[in-house]
């Protein structure tokens, strides 16, 4: 199991460039006191222009020591006076995610696909077991997948089933043959019957 930390930035038109300055000195800081921190920007769908910090730890107790000890750091507690002084965009989270599904490497590739769908948490463990067939079809496709839920977000009844391509070539080859898989597309009918599809995203490593 892995624990996921995301915090959500939209940016000031124009001040991008700052943004990822400061994403890039946090995630440093953050790195340095225990986190395996990544930033993403959301390049289609959902957000698209947004960037992501997420954090991973391997445990709700490492995660905890970790944010103590960074949010008592000079060079963070400087960040957010810069923050506050010279605003780059609005923040939202961090929101906390455990994994339920699938191994997150420790290197990360550099596409990831979130389709996010409602799943009523009676029915959680139904919709899991269509992982494993899920993993299956895309192996050949040298695409990985795993599945995360909401620890601590606004709504507890979404599940993360999330793809991971080497490149955005690699996705567009994979997305062409998994959309036409008739296997494929009837494990998603499944998935269907037991959740609603309801956001989606592409997200790529910087």
């Amino acid at each position: 199991m892995n624990i996921i930390t995301v915090r959500e930035m939209t940016p000031i038109i124009g001040k991008e460039t700052l943004m990822e300055e400061r994403l890039r000195r946090a995630a440093g800081v953050m790195s340095r006191h225990g986190a395996a921190s990544r930033i993403y920007l959301t390049i289609a769908g959902t957000g698209a222009g947004n960037y992501l910090l997420i954090n991973l730890y391997n445990s709700f107790s490492d995660g905890s020591v970790a944010f103590q000890k960074y949010g008592n750091d000079p060079e963070y507690k400087k960040l957010f006076m810069e923050r506050a002084i010279n605003p780059s965009g609005n923040m939202s989270g961090p929101d906390i995610y455990r994994s339920v599904y699938g191994d997150i490497p420790k290197s990360p590739t550099s596409i990831m696909v979130n389709r996010v769908y409602h799943v009523p948490r009676g029915k959680q463990q139904e919709m899991l077991a269509l992982a494993p067939d899920l993993d299956a079809l895309v192996k050949d496709l040298d695409v990985t997948t795993s599945a995360v839920v909401p620890v601590m977000s606004e709504d507890h009844e979404l599940m993360f089933i999330n793809y991971r391509f080497s490149s955005l070539e690699h996705w567009g080859t994979a997305v062409d043959k998994m959309s036409s898989s008739s296997n494929f597309q009837s494990l998603v009918t499944k998935g269907n019957e037991i959740g609603t599809l309801k956001w989606s995203r592409m997200i790529k490593i910087i």
